[in-house]
């Protein structure tokens, strides 16, 4: 019965996702105007261009399977731009541990640490003509390591269509 329970906690906590989503929006803006679309990334420096190929191919690909047209920079009426930011984190927490038996039983507790890198995502939808942002939508979640691209590629598939699950906001 013990394994049982050990089993089905390893499956439910791996099932789990620490992905965040936050979105913001210009109020009163019109987006059922919308029709075209831009993905445009300047690169920075040491980053990573086949997962950044894989975000605009996932940006491009949701925002087409709501009905958006992707063209050029110039013709669209929304430009989305993303920044990507990775930070190593520390998370410090208490494990409390009973030891002993009936009344010669104590607890102790032991600080713990775990270190792990936080990923986060800015996706900005910019009027074109306006040149102002008028959506956007910040993920963060825990980076664990994928073994195969095509995991890589389906990780940020999930993390684009969560992420833009809100656009056009009603």
């Amino acid at each position: 019965m013990y394994r049982l329970v050990l089993v089905f906690a390893a499956i439910f906590f791996s099932a789990c996702s620490t992905m965040e989503v936050q979105s913001d929006y210009k109020e009163g803006y019109d987006f059922s105007k919308v029709k075209t679309f831009a993905v445009i990334h300047k690169p920075k420096e040491g980053e990573n261009s086949l997962s950044v190929d894989r975000i605009i191919a996932a940006i491009a690909h949701t925002l087409q399977a709501k009905g958006l047209k992707q063209t050029k920079p110039t013709q669209a009426d929304l430009l989305f731009l993303f920044h990507l930011n990775v930070t190593n984190k520390t998370d410090i927490y208490t494990d409390y541990q009973v030891v002993g038996f009936g009344r010669r039983s104590t607890v102790i507790a032991t600080p713990r640490s775990y270190n792990y890198d936080e990923g986060r995502l800015i996706i900005d939808a910019v009027d074109r003509k306006l040149k102002k942002t008028v959506y956007r939508v910040e993920i963060k979640d825990e980076l664990k390591a994928k073994k195969t691209p095509k995991a890589r590629e389906a990780y940020i598939q999930k993390a684009i269509q969560k992420a833009l699950q809100s656009f056009p906001p009603s």
